[in-house]
């Protein structure tokens, strides 16, 4: 019966490590998307800009940098 909850268990952090890879993927697009849509208008707000920016810092990786998230944040500053 240990196995079974043993199993169970490494099942559960499986699914909970995907569901969070993806959940992380989702809100990385959706700050790429309001960086795109900033950068679109004329004249953006600028506490939206630099929250954007601060977004985009955060889920742009640590090691593995993403670079169209470096680019967005250079295009955003220059827009500034």
């Amino acid at each position: 019966m240990d196995y079974i909850y043993l199993a169970l268990f490494i099942i559960v952090l499986t699914l909970s490590l995907v569901g969070l890879n993806k959940l992380d993927a989702m809100t990385k697009k959706r700050h790429k998307q309001a960086a795109y849509k900033l950068l679109e208008t004329s004249s953006p707000d600028a506490q939206e800009v630099k929250r954007t920016i601060k977004c985009l810092r955060l889920y742009g990786g640590r090691w593995k940098k993403d670079k169209e998230c470096i680019q967005l944040v250079e295009r955003l500053q220059n827009k500034l």
